[in-house]
């Protein structure tokens, strides 16, 4: 058995939700092949570089192929989380990640006029909800029906500063639009 290979303790748990063939015998060399799938997906190597001692890389890629079209491999998932949940191995408590994202230090408190926000926010709302899209159809999902393009309070400025006084002294003025040419 080679590194990474099923224990005979795995085999048995996974062995359970392999589908039987209907002369009622596992394939002679299936567990053999189920390690060359998970060699694969373990290393990332494309599937003709699959080692020999897990047969020939097409029979092994044909498995793979065959279990995903016909579910076994998430019958074999969902089995393998049952009986783990059945013993008390899982409590599916969910732990949620508060990761923070920072920003660069020149990106805190710029000031930005009402205009360029909302003229932002417009840009948004046509790229979250165009025109042309269809909606109403069965099996498709609603445009962003809920999106609002009310600008937040906090974000909202005190005064209307104008593009030169937001860019501060002895700076220009940004120019979103395309440059002319001359």
């Amino acid at each position: 058995m080679a590194r990474g290979d099923l224990t005979d303790a795995q085999w048995e748990s996974i062995r359970r939700y392999v589908p039987v063939s209907p002369l009622g015998r596992l394939p002679r060399n299936l567990r053999k092949q189920i390690d060359g799938v998970n060699w694969r997906f373990r290393t990332g190597s494309p599937w003709r570089d699959v080692p020999e001692r897990y047969g020939r890389w097409a029979t092994v890629y044909d498995l793979h192929r065959r279990y995903c079209e016909n579910g076994t491999w998430l019958a074999i998932l969902l089995g393998i989380l049952a009986d783990a949940e059945e013993i008390g191995e899982i409590d599916w408590f969910v732990s949620v990640d508060s990761t923070t994202v920072r920003a660069h230090q020149h990106a805190s408190g710029a000031a930005v006029c009402e205009q360029e926000l909302q003229a932002a926010m417009d840009w948004l709302d046509a790229k979250a909800n165009p025109a042309n899209q269809k909606t109403n159809l069965p099996g498709q999902i609603e445009p962003l029906a809920a999106y609002s393009r009310v600008i937040p309070p906090n974000l909202k400025t005190t005064h209307a500063a104008s593009s030169a006084d937001a860019a501060g002294p002895g700076r220009a003025p940004r120019n979103s639009a395309a440059p002319e040419e001359g």
